[in-house]
């Protein structure tokens, strides 16, 4: 099956590449095959599910045992997980671009539909490669497809600029991790991935300082792909300047591979009884709660959607991370509040690949009919885009976490492992609570995000004719929406799912039954420690009672029998434009920014606040690590480019200076 989906894939690349020119045909081509590959994915992860043992080829595709590499190709049930959010999200990407590609009136399709499938084969080769010499391999092509999918429009500078600062941070982080697998392949001579845990617990009795160095190198690159803080200071740059699909599938499915990398490593692959478990599972879980933090916080002072979008996904990153470094620091010591600690973040990842990317598809309907994303300049789009408002509303909701939306569930979660977990690990209580607080911040920059952008009154330079996208994008936001609601009602479906995919990592042999996690009932959750209940939610109850409440809202308002009437705001006796007395979206910080500046100081300056120039300077990921080096390499081609003066007889001196280098260098290999 994965050969055919290899060969899926080239066909959808051959034909999209001769169709380019009619836009419509290139799109439903691409489409089409994605369709494709969506069912034999969900072939192969239902043949997966049903089977005790993973999906393994036969043999390796292809070899090179001069460093003990096999193209070996084998799905198991995290992967499965994997395969099924990336075909998902990406096929409902691939239907909404369809019209919105359209924008693009310069830019030819050629760089787009063929490149987004080689992008989709990628992440699909990531999670079923299961050897680490080739998984690096179809690493680095999933994130050259992506880079041309950043930089689509290519006289665009910001997005060249995003482009490469989104290539070279995701390079090094590759960098290091290769640099870590070569190093465990000294040890065995082999990059399976079972080689690779031998190597790992040799390593760690023999030179656990090594393997220290080792799993932060793999760390730091995982989470530079997954946009954890400050690792991931590429994502708000990279993902507005991509096509709307593309950042969809950028923030929902592709920096999920840095949490598959991460949940590998140290969950599949590093032994449990290893004390370096416990180490990094605090080391992980600190980082996710200052990328919670610091992201949500981010998100709030931004006045672009996509960007704040962005930013967002930062903050929802370090949600799942926060859950899963609890879960991994647990493992030995506590392994039933561990399990349901992965599990939480496992869900919150799913339900974070859903409602960002409707919320990134929301915010490529407003461009697409606004050619804008500036929220200072938008209002009043629910009178013009009612559908459009609808599912923005329901994925803002969700990723606040409010019920019974999906994203209610998977936070309630992490909340509660947090607190359990808090009574191993005392610095979890803490965690929990800024995990709540940040929780906080993302309905302020959500309902920032739906109000600048939806309520109120359409801007007078606005068309008049504005109205709802088109069919296809609308179909593609309904399904996602649709999803968020369905996850959030039935919650035990893909907890049940999410449970089995950990039968074969190190928490496969603590694994109690998935009734003495979760309870038996069909309706709700119960978090279950010890057999006693310590959280229960009725997601199917609440929401009754959600539609009782509303249904006596109209009611009333009924009954009342009062007219609405519009009437003008007051202004004590005169008159101003709409546009000058808008509540601007940079209005909605400014109380947080006057009250939080002087500690977390990720907000533009406030009158009458000072600015404390040092940590500002401290916490400058940017200039600290990425200027300096473009700086370096800017220059470095400046100075290569002034060689070539167009003069002859210098172009002979620079040869006769290279022929004699190249001589002193063969010498000085002779004995």
């Amino acid at each position: 099956m994965i050969l055919t989906l290899a060969l899926v894939i080239l066909t959808g690349v051959i034909l999209t590449t001769l169709t380019y020119k009619n836009k419509k045909l290139c799109g439903y081509i691409a489409f089409i095959s994605v369709l494709i590959i969506n069912i034999i994915i969900l072939k192969i992860v239902f043949k997966v599910f049903s089977s005790e043992t993973p999906l393994t080829a036969s043999f390796p595709l292809f070899s090179i045992p001069s460093i003990g590499a096999s193209l070996l190709v084998s799905v198991d049930k995290l992967s499965a997980i994997f395969l099924a959010l990336i075909g998902l999200v990406s096929l409902i990407a691939t239907l909404y671009s369809i019209d919105y590609m359209e924008i693009y009136k310069k830019e030819s399709l050629v760089r787009f539909y063929p490149i987004l499938l080689l992008f989709i084969g990628g992440m699909l080769g990531v999670v079923c490669v299961f050897d680490l010499f080739f998984f690096f391999v179809v690493w680095e092509f999933m994130t050259l497809a992506s880079y041309f999918l950043v930089i689509y429009e290519k006289e665009d500078p910001v997005a060249l600029k995003a482009g490469f600062k989104y290539f070279l941070m995701t390079h090094i982080a590759t960098a290091l991790m290769f640099i870590a697998g070569l190093i465990l392949q000294s040890y065995t001579g082999s990059f399976s991935f079972t080689a690779i845990s031998e190597a790992i617990n040799t390593v760690s009795f023999s030179n656990p300082v090594l393997l220290h160095i080792i799993l932060a190198l793999f760390f730091i690159g995982f989470a530079t792909k997954a946009g954890v803080y400050p690792f991931g200071v590429w994502l708000p740059d990279a993902h507005p300047a991509a096509p709307s699909g593309i950042s969809a599938i950028l923030s929902g499915i592709m920096i999920k591979m840095g949490i598959y990398g991460i949940l590998r490593i140290f969950l599949y692959i590093l032994p449990s009884t290893s004390s370096h478990s416990l180490i990094w599972g605090e080391i992980i879980a600190t980082f996710g709660v200052a990328s919670a933090l610091i992201g949500s916080f981010s998100a709030l002072i931004q006045k672009d959607s996509k960007r704040l979008l962005a930013f967002s996904s930062i903050g929802q990153i370090g949600y799942i991370v926060l859950a899963i470094g609890i879960g991994i620091s647990l493992l030995k010591n506590y392994p039933v509040i561990a399990t349901i600690s992965v599990i939480a973040g496992l869900f919150h990842m799913i339900n974070h690949a859903l409602f960002k990317s409707l919320l990134f598809l929301n915010a490529g309907s407003i461009l697409y009919k606004t050619n804008t994303r500036d929220l200072n300049k938008l209002g009043g789009l629910w009178s013009a885009m009612p559908y459009t408002t609808a599912t923005a509303v329901i994925a803002s909701l969700s990723i606040s976490g409010f019920p019974p939306f999906n994203g209610f569930v998977s936070k309630w979660l992490i909340y509660q492992v947090s607190i359990l977990g808090g009574r191993g690990m005392p610095l979890y209580y803490i965690f929990g609570i800024i995990a709540i607080f940040a929780s906080a911040l993302t309905v302020a920059y959500l309902l920032k995000f739906l109000s600048t952008a939806f309520l109120g009154d359409l801007p007078e330079k606005m068309e008049v004719s504005l109205k709802e996208v088109t069919l296809n994008m609308n179909i593609a936001q309904y399904i996602l929406a649709f999803l968020c609601i369905l996850l959030g009602l039935f919650p035990l479906v893909p907890l049940s799912l999410i449970y089995l995919s950990l039968s074969g990592s190190q928490l496969g042999s603590h694994l109690l039954q998935f009734s003495y996690l979760f309870g038996n009932g069909r309706n709700g959750v119960n978090v279950l420690l010890n057999g006693n209940p310590v959280g229960i939610w009725r997601p199917l109850f609440m929401f009754f009672i959600f539609l009782i409440c509303l249904l006596l809202v109209y009611l009333i308002s009924k009954s009342c029998g009062s007219k609405k009437r519009a009437v003008p705001v007051w202004y004590c006796g005169e008159e101003y434009p709409v546009d000058i007395v808008r509540y601007r979206a940079s209005s909605f910080y400014l109380p947080v920014a006057e009250v939080f500046e002087r500690w977390f100081l990720l907000f533009p300056p406030v009158k009458g606040v000072e600015k404390p120039e040092t940590i500002y300077k401290i916490l400058d990921f940017d200039k600290i690590f990425y200027y300096p080096f473009f700086n370096f390499v800017v220059n470095l081609t400046e100075r290569i480019r002034k060689i070539h003066a167009g003069i002859p007889q210098i172009y002979m001196l620079w040869q006769i200076a290279g022929i004699f280098l190249a001589i002193l260098i063969l010498f000085s290999f002779v004995r």
